[in-house]
C-alpha cells in the first residue's frame, strides 16, 4: 500500500502564499514560501487550469472547486488534488483561498524512500540522513536504526536490532503505541507523538511518522521518522487559525454532514447521542435536538438489543463493523431497519456511526420473496410444460409436473439428463449451432422437435428466458405442444406454393379483387392472354369494365352486382374481351369472401380462354347440323328399303309358292308321261324355288331385327339354355352330344331376340360338328358394366382369314351340298348384338372347334 499525504495552504486575496502546514519539510527541500504566488510553483501547462479554477472559487462563496495538477518544488514533483474554497468577510468581501491537497502520486522522494525494490537508494538515504529513523517488521520487532536514532535513545546502533520497539515504550504509553503499532501494520500512514524511554530510563517526547515497507511488491513491515517535541503527547495543529477561521470551517463540516441522507451520530461511552445529523427526521422521525442525551438502546427493537449490545463491544474492542443491521423505533412507533458502519475513538470515548435507511430495501426484499414464492407455486403448478436448465452444461435443475407428465419421464430421470437427451436426433446439430448465435439473448421463441420417453415426437413451442438460478446462469423454459397447429400451417404452406406454381404455369388470368377499395391484382397470365405490353394497365379499377364487348357489358355487371348484393359466393359467367381490334371468348369464375358482418370483401377466381374451343365448337356445330341431316336422310333411306324388303319378301313369296305348286302339280299329273330328264328338271325347279323362299323367309327375318321394336323385358338366360336343350334334344340323342352352362344372369332385353341369338349360336355348332361328338359350352364373365359370354364348340372350326366374312350377310363358306343354309345366320346374331348395345367376336382353331364371344349390358 502506497502512503498519501495531506496538507493545507492559506492565499490571501493577491493569491500569495500566507501559510502553510509543515507536511513536506521532511520530503521536499524547498516548502510553499509565504508571499510567494501560488501559481509559480505550478507548470506552465497546468496553469490555466488552476487560474480559471480561482478565478470560479471567488466568485461564490460556497464554491467548491476540485483540481489535480503536479506542483513543482525544488527537487522534486507532487501531484495533488486540490479542494479550493473562497474566504469571505463580515461584508462578503474576498479574503483569501483555501486550498486542501491530498496527494493522489507518490514524489520521485519518496518513491526513493517508500520503493523497497531499490535498495542502493534505500540505504544512502537510511545512512546519510540526519533525521532519525528506523523500521520494525510485521511482528513489531525493530529491523534496522540509523546513528541519529540510538544517539536519541543513547543506545548504540548494534544494541536495537531484534528487539521489540515496545520495549522502547514509557510505562503509561505502552497501550497507546501498542495501537499505533497495529493500526501502521494494516497499512495506514500516520503521525503520532508519544514518550520512549532512553537506555537511562529518561522519557523522550517525540513524534513519529510512518510509511509502509514494500519489498518486491510485498508489504513486509514498516519504515518511520521519528522527531524529538518538547510536551507531551498532544494533537499538532498544522497552523494557528482564529476562532473565527475555525468556525467557519465546523460550520462549513456541519453542513456536509446535514447534506447527507445518511444518519452521521456520536454516541459516548454511557451510550447516549452526543451528536446527530439532520438524517435522523427523515429516517426516524426525531429532529437532532430530541435525540441528543437519549439513550441509544431506547430506540433498538427488543428483539435486537442483543446483536447490537455484541456489536458494540466489538466494536470498543477496536473490530471495526460495517453492515451491521438492526432495527429502530421511529417516532411513530413504526419500525425502520438501519444498516450501520461504526468506530470507537479510544481518545473521545465515543462511538462515530453512519446509519443507512434499509426499509424500502427490507420491504423490496420482503416483496421478492413473496413473488419468488408466488412465482415457485405457479411454475410448480403450471398446466404447461416447464423447466430450468444450466446454459453452459445444458443439465435439467428444475422441472414441473405438467413436463413430467408430457415427456413420459419421472422427476428423478428428468433431472438426471441434458436438454439435448429431449431433442430429436436431427435438431441436436441445429441446436448446437444456435447455441453459439443465443449465448446473448435475454429471451427466444422458436419451434422445435422434441422427443418423449416412448420416442413419439412432436413439435414444441420453446419460450425461454435468461434467468440466474441456485447461483448459476440459467434458463426458464416454457414448452406448448404446437405438432397440429404446425402441421396445419406446413400444409397451408404447401397448399399456398402449390397455388403460387399452379399460378406460373397455368394460361389463366388469376385475379384478386378488393372490393372496399376496388384494388385489383393479377397473375402474369393477364400479360399473355390480352397481349398487354404494360401490365400496370390491368390493375386500373375501369379496365375489366372498359374491355367488355358492349352486348354482354350489362349482362355481365349485373350479374356479378346480384351475387354481391344477395350473397351469393360463387359467381361463373361467359363474355367477350376486347384484345386489340377483336374479341375473345372468355370464361370467368370467381369466389366472394365475407367478412364477419357477411359483407363482401374480396373476390378472388381466374379467366380462361374459350377462343379457340369457341371456334372448334362453331365447326363441330355446323358439322354435327350437316350430320343430323345426313342421318336423317339416311334413317328415311333405310326406313323405305326395310319396308322395300319386308314388301318385297311378301310379294315374292306368292308367285314362288304357284310356281312349286304348279310344278308339283304338273310331275304328280304326268308322271308317268315324263321321262327321267323331264322329272329331273322338274326337281331342280322346285328345289330352287324352295331356296328362293328360304332366302325370302331370312330377308324377312333380318329386316324385322331392324323394324321391329324392341320390348324390353327382363330375359333369365337359364330358362333360354334349358329351352334350347329341349329343342335339340333329339339331334343330342342321336349325336350323343351335351350342351353344358353354370348358372348364367338374367339380363335387360328382347326374349325373342336373345332366344335367336342363342338358337343361331348353337345351331351353328351341331351343324358344324366335327366326327366327334358335339360339346357345347356356355359360360360368362362378370366385368364392370356387361356381361361377356362365351359359346364354344368342338366342331370343324374357322380359317382365321374369314373371321371378318362369317358376319357378313348371305357370306357362306361351304357348298350347298356340304352344309345347309343361306349364309345369314350370324349376320342375324350381330344385328341381335349391335341392337343390344353390346359387340359379336369370334376366335378359332380350324379342326379344333370356335368360340363365340359377345357381350350384353348388365341389368338396371
Amino acid at each position: 500500500m502506497k502512503s498519501l499525504n495531506c496538507f493545507f495552504i492559506l492565499l490571501d486575496d493577491e493569491l500569495k502564499v500566507k501559510t502553510a502546514n509543515s507536511k513536506y519539510l521532511d520530503i521536499a527541500s524547498s516548502a510553499f514560501e509565504p508571499e510567494k504566488y501560488f501559481i509559480d510553483y505550478v507548470s506552465e501547462k497546468h496553469r490555466e487550469k488552476f487560474t480559471a479554477a480561482f478565478a470560479s472559487a471567488q466568485k461564490e462563496e460556497e464554491c467548491v472547486t476540485i483540481v489535480t495538477a503536479p506542483i513543482e518544488l525544488e527537487n522534486d514533483t507532487l501531484t495533488i488534488k486540490w479542494s479550493i474554497c473562497s474566504l469571505r468577510n463580515h461584508d462578503n468581501g474576498f479574503e483569501g483561498l483555501e486550498l486542501f491537497g491530498v496527494q493522489s502520486k507518490l514524489s520521485p522522494k519518496e518513491i526513493e524512500f517508500e520503493g523497497g525494490n531499490n535498495h542502493d537508494n534505500q540505504k544512502i538515504l537510511f545512512e546519510r540522513t540526519s533525521q532519525p529513523f528506523f523500521s520494525f517488521d510485521l511482528q513489531g520487532t525493530l529491523i534496522k536504526a540509523n546513528d541519529a536514532f540510538a544517539d536519541l535513545l543513547s543506545y548504540s546502533v548494534t544494541d536495537l536490532p531484534g528487539t521489540s520497539f515496545l520495549s522502547l515504550a514509557n510505562g503509561s504509553d505502552i497501550s497507546d503505541l501498542t495501537n499505533f503499532i497495529a493500526k501502521a501494520l494494516e497499512g495506514n500512514t500516520l503521525e503520532y507523538k508519544c514518550a520512549l524511554q532512553d537506555k537511562t530510563g529518561k522519557k523522550v517526547a517525540v513524534k513519529i511518522i510512518n510509511t509502509p515497507q514494500i519489498e518486491n511488491g510485498t508489504f513486509v513491515g514498516i519504515n518511520a521518522f521519528v522527531k524529538k517535541t518538547t510536551g507531551k503527547t498532544q494533537i499538532e495543529k498544522p497552523f494557528n487559525r482564529d476562532e473565527k477561521r475555525l468556525k467557519l470551517v465546523l460550520a462549513r463540516l456541519k453542513k456536509v454532514l446535514d447534506s447527507s441522507l445518511d444518519m452521521i451520530c456520536a454516541v459516548d461511552e454511557s451510550g447516549k447521542f452526543t451528536y446527530i445529523s439532520a438524517a435522523s427526521d427523515q429516517i426516524l422521525g426525531y429532529r437532532a435536538k430530541e435525540l441528543i442525551g437519549k439513550d441509544f438502546h431506547d430506540f433498538v427493537h427488543k428483539e435486537d438489543a442483543e446483536s447490537t449490545k455484541k456489536a458494540s463491544i466489538n466494536i470498543k474492542r477496536g473490530t471495526g463493523t460495517t453492515n451491521f443491521e438492526n432495527r429502530f423505533y421511529k417516532k411513530d412507533g413504526s419500525i425502520a431497519h438501519l444498516v450501520w458502519s461504526s468506530r470507537w475513538e479510544e481518545n473521545d470515548k465515543r462511538f462515530y456511526s453512519i446509519a443507512r435507511d434499509a426499509t424500502e430495501r427490507k420491504l423490496s426484499e420482503a416483496n421478492l420473496k413473496a413473488s419468488e414464492e408466488k412465482y415457485r407455486v405457479l411454475f410448480y403448478n403450471h398446466s404447461v410444460p416447464s423447466w430450468i436448465y444450466e446454459a453452459d452444461s445444458l443439465v435439467f435443475l428444475e422441472v414441473n409436473d405438467a413436463a413430467t407428465q408430457h415427456y413420459g419421464y419421472n422427476r428423478k430421470e428428468f433431472l438426471s439428463m441434458k436438454l439435448t437427451d429431449i431433442l430429436a436426433e436431427e435438431e441436436v446439430q441445429k441446436y448446437q449451432s444456435f447455441l453459439q448465435e443465443d449465448s446473448c439473448k435475454q429471451c427466444h421463441k422458436e419451434i422445435w422437435v422434441h422427443k418423449k420417453k416412448n420416442g413419439d415426437l412432436f413439435y414444441a413451442e420453446i419460450t425461454s428466458n435468461a434467468i440466474e438460478y441456485l447461483g448459476k446462469k440459467a434458463k426458464l423454459v416454457l414448452s406448448i405442444d404446437r405438432t397440429e397447429q404446425t402441421i396445419a400451417e406446413q400444409d397451408v404452406r404447401k397448399s399456398n406454393e402449390r397455388i403460387t406454381f399452379l399460378s406460373q404455369a397455368t394460361f389463366d388470368a388469376m385475379w384478386d379483387w378488393n372490393v372496399e377499395t376496388n384494388e385489383i391484382t393479377w397473375n402474369e397470365g393477364i400479360s399473355k392472354m390480352f397481349d398487354l405490353s404494360d401490365p400496370s394497365e390491368a390493375q386500373k379499377p375501369d379496365w375489366w369494365s372498359n374491355n367488355l364487348h358492349p352486348e354482354d357489358k350489362e349482362r355481365v355487371e349485373r350479374k356479378k352486382s346480384y351475387h354481391l348484393e344477395n350473397k351469393i359466393p360463387r359467381w361463373e359467367d361467359e363474355y367477350r374481351m376486347k384484345t386489340g381490334n377483336s374479341y375473345k371468348y372468355i370464361n370467368d369464375r370467381g369466389y366472394i369472401i365475407f367478412n364477419e358482418q357477411s359483407k363482401p370483401v374480396r373476390m378472388i377466381g381466374a379467366m380462361q380462354d374459350l377462343t379457340e374451343r369457341k371456334s372448334h365448337e362453331i365447326m363441330l356445330q355446323k358439322l354435327n347440323n350437316s350430320l343430323e341431316k345426313r342421318a336423317t336422310e339416311l334413317a328415311e333411306s333405310n326406313t323405305e328399303l326395310e319396308r322395300f324388303a319386308y314388301v318385297a319378301s311378301h310379294d315374292l313369296q306368292e308367285p314362288l309358292r304357284m310356281v312349286s305348286s304348279f310344278l308339283q302339280l304338273l310331275e304328280k299329273r304326268y308322271k308317268d308321261k315324263l321321262d327321267n330328264k323331264a322329272h329331273e328338271y322338274i326337281n331342280y325347279a322346285v328345289d330352287g324355288a324352295e331356296r328362293m323362299k328360304r332366302l325370302i323367309l331370312d330377308l324377312l327375318e333380318y329386316s324385322r331385327v331392324n323394324s321391329s321394336k324392341t320390348e324390353v323385358e327382363d330375359v333369365d338366360l337359364n330358362d333360354i339354355v334349358k329351352e334350347l336343350q329341349f329343342t335339340y334334344k333329339n339331334f343330342l340323342e342321336e349325336t350323343n352330344g351335351t350342351i353344358n352352362t353354370n348358372k348364367l344372369p338374367v339380363i335387360k332385353g328382347s326374349k325373342t331376340q336373345i332366344l335367336q341369338l342363342f338358337q343361331n349360336l348353337i345351331g351353328n355348332a351341331c351343324k358344324y360338328k366335327s366326327t366327334a361328338p358335339p360339346i357345347i359350352d356356355i359360360s360368362y364373365e362378370d366385368q364392370q358394366s356387361c356381361y361377356q359370354f362365351a359359346v364354344a364348340d368342338n366342331g370343324i372350326g374357322i380359317n382365321s382369314k374369314f373371321f371378318h366374312k362369317i358376319f357378313i350377310i348371305f357370306q357362306r363358306l361351304h357348298n350347298r351340298d356340304e352344309y345347309s343354309g343361306t349364309g345369314i345366320g350370324l349376320a342375324i346374331c350381330k344385328k341381335i348384338i349391335d341392337k343390344h348395345g353390346g359387340r359379336i367376336w369370334v376366335t378359332s382353331t380350324q379342326g379344333q372347334g370356335s368360340t363365340f364371344y359377345f357381350t350384353l349390358p348388365k341389368s338396371k
